[in-house]
């Protein structure tokens, strides 16, 4: 659990170094697009209710789609700025020929495997 709050912090802290970067002159309203109502999105929700956004001059408006193809069908007809699905969405949009690039932002998962001896670990990229 502690390893979600972590990748929550993270996740809530990288969206916002994004959004920063993002706003026009002639509005801030952004629109995400997430694949279901998760845990994972806690950060998110718990930011949006305490009025995060809003003291940066965000105006965010979540949509759930119910589906990586949904929310990148939306993504893709300008129905939402930011799509919170799988990275393997956008490898279907490019074997497809689509011709907007899709682009992601991914973490690793790291862990640590005891090997043979109590003292020798190895390291395990997912």
């Amino acid at each position: 659990m502690k390893q979600f709050l972590i990748l929550g912090i993270i996740l809530c802290l990288g969206l916002f170094s994004f959004l920063t970067g993002c706003s026009s002159s002639d509005t801030n309203k952004l629109r995400v697009g997430e694949v279901t109502r998760s845990l994972f999105y806690a950060p998110q929700y718990v930011a949006l209710e305490k009025g995060f956004f809003k003291e940066e001059g965000l105006e965010v408006e979540v949509i759930t789609t119910w589906g990586g193809d949904k929310t990148m069908t939306s993504l893709l007809s300008n129905g939402i700025d930011v799509a919170l699905v799988g990275s393997e969405t956008s490898i279907y949009v490019d074997q497809q020929g689509g011709q907007d690039p899709i682009i992601n932002f991914a973490h690793l998962k790291l862990t640590l495997q005891q090997v043979n001896e109590p003292h020798h670990f190895t390291l395990n990229y997912s």
